[in-house]
C-alpha cells in the first residue's frame, strides 16, 4: 500500500522479494528492486510472509487375521491433502497387545512427517477371527458284555497352537444290546479362540460267541 500519492504519469518499477526459505516460519519481505524515479525519496516499510503447517490426514486401513497367525501389514492411505515433492513419512502403525479372539485398535505408532505438516491420523481395527479344527471320531467294536472301549479321535482339518488343548471327552448314545452307537461330541471343546466342528462315528457292539456242548446219557 502507498502512503503519499504519485504525480501524474509516475509509477512504480520492480517486485518486492523476500527472504528465501519454504520451511514453516516467518520470512521478512524485502523492498527488492521496487523503485520510483529520483523525484521520490521512498520510505519502505517491511511485513512478513507466514509459511504455516501443511494439514494432511491418513487413514489406517482395517485388517484381519485368524488366530495364531502373523499379524498383517499395517497399511493407510492419504485421505486429504498430499505431500510435496521429496518429502515423505517415517515410522510405522502398531497395535494394541493380544492374540485372542477380538478386536485392536491400530495405532498411529511412529508414524510421522517433517514439521511442515500438520498430521491427522484416523485408527482402524485390527479383527483377530477363530481358527477352524475338525476332528473326526474314530470308530469302535466291543463284544456283548465287555466295557467300552476308549473313545478316540483325530484332527483332520486345521491344528492347535502352540499351548492350547482339549478338554473334556467323548461320550456315546447309551445302550449294551448288540447293535451300532453313535459316538457323539460330549464334553470335547477347545477355548474361544477355535471354531471346532466334530465328525461322529460309530461303536458298533457285535454278538458274543457261546458254545453249548451236550452230555453224553445212558439208559
Amino acid at each position: 500500500q502507498v502512503t503519499g500519492t504519485l504525480e501524474g504519469g509516475d509509477s512504480f518499477t520492480g517486485n518486492l522479494t523476500r527472504l528465501p526459505g519454504n520451511n514453516i516460519g516467518t520470512y521478512q519481505i524485502q523492498m527488492g528492486t521496487l523503485a520510483l524515479n529520483s523525484n521520490y525519496v521512498i520510505t519502505y516499510i517491511p511485513a512478513d510472509l507466514t509459511i504455516t503447517a501443511k494439514a494432511i490426514t491418513v487413514t489406517a486401513e482395517a485388517k484381519t487375521k485368524t488366530y495364531g497367525d502373523s499379524d498383517p501389514a499395517f497399511t493407510y492411505q492419504i485421505t486429504s491433502g498430499s505431500l510435496e515433492t521429496g518429502d515423505n513419512f517415517t515410522g510405522s502403525l502398531t497395535r494394541l497387545a493380544g492374540e485372542n479372539i477380538g478386536t485392536y485398535p491400530i495405532q498411529q505408532g511412529t508414524l510421522a512427517l517433517n514439521s511442515n505438516y500438520t498430521l491427522t491420523y484416523v485408527p482402524a481395527d485390527l479383527t483377530i477371527t477363530a481358527k477352524a479344527i475338525t476332528v473326526t471320531a474314530e470308530a469302535k467294536t466291543k463284544t456283548y458284555g465287555e466295557s467300552d472301549p476308549a473313545f478316540t479321535y483325530q484332527i483332520t482339518s486345521g491344528s492347535l497352537e502352540t499351548g492350547d488343548n482339549f478338554t473334556g471327552s467323548l461320550t456315546r448314545v447309551v445302550g449294551e444290546n448288540i447293535g451300532t452307537y453313535p459316538i457323539q461330541q460330549g464334553t470335547l471343546a477347545l477355548n474361544t479362540n477355535y471354531t471346532l466342528t466334530y465328525v461322529p462315528a460309530d461303536l458298533t457292539i457285535t454278538a458274543k460267541a457261546i458254545t453249548v456242548t451236550a452230555e453224553a446219557k445212558t439208559k
